[in-house]
């Protein structure tokens, strides 16, 4: 009888044993298949090269985007986050505002996102900085970027545009390299491109209404965008604007 009795906790305990294992098993193998193949984990910036280079760099600030999305998918979680710049011997190189390194954290349940800016020091020309932009939790996930700087004082006291297209839109963006406000009159076909008027002085309209010619004050060492619809479906040509200076209102 004693036995019968000793053999049939054994058999209990062996059941027990066995559920107990199976369950922890198969929870530790959702834990990371979730963590070895990120499901529902994003985190990704603006940089998708190894090596970003700026030939014309003016000394101002480098920004990118850190973001907790893919598409249309964001992550759940908080995500903590840290971003440092390594940099050769003599170069500082601050991470908004702290130098080498910046710590924050990315709200999940929604698409969330927040603006790096690195701020190199130096008095040499050409410059090298890594950036390591890494995950901390709940996964981690290392991001890094090596920038190629060559500082041209030539474009201090000028400005530039380019225009960037999309696919159902274009951004024209003007920068101004001067150490002072500056204001800029541009001229396009309307036929090619038709701007968003919210955030312009318009000027100048063609006969259906649509604006031709629009005034835009940029603040110094600083660039603005500003957003235009296409009306094909090829790419335009930052060439079909004509782009000058005009006076700031006082």
């Amino acid at each position: 009888m004693k036995k019968k009795i000793i053999i049939a906790i054994v058999i209990v305990i062996i059941l027990a044993l066995g559920i107990g294992f199976t369950k922890a098993l198969y929870t530790s193998s959702s834990k990371m298949d979730y963590k070895f193949n990120s499901k529902g984990f994003y985190f990704e910036t603006d940089y998708d090269k190894t090596i970003s280079v700026y030939n014309f760099w003016d000394g101002s600030e480098i920004e990118y985007n850190v973001v907790n999305a893919e598409s249309d998918k964001y992550t759940e979680d908080d995500i903590k986050y840290e971003v440092k710049c390594v940099t050769e011997k003599n170069v500082i190189c601050k991470v908004n505002g702290s130098t080498n390194k910046f710590n924050s954290t990315l709200k999940g349940g929604k698409v969330s996102s927040e603006k790096i800016y690195l701020e190199v020091i130096s008095n040499r020309k050409d410059i090298e900085v890594e950036v390591i932009t890494k995950s901390t939790s709940p996964y981690k996930k290392t991001i890094k970027n090596k920038i190629l700087l060559h500082k041209d004082d030539n474009i201090v006291g000028s400005f530039n545009y380019e225009l960037v297209n999309y696919d159902n839109y274009s951004l024209l963006n003007i920068s101004n390299y001067y150490n002072q406000d500056k204001c800029f009159d541009v001229k396009w076909n309307s036929t090619d491109l038709k701007v968003s008027v919210s955030d312009v002085e318009v000027i100048a309209s063609d006969a259906d209404g649509y604006v031709t010619e629009f005034s835009k004050k940029v603040g110094k060492n600083d660039t603005v965008s500003i957003k235009f619809y296409n009306q094909s479906n090829i790419p335009y040509d930052k060439k079909i604007f004509e782009i000058s200076e005009c006076p700031l209102e006082s």
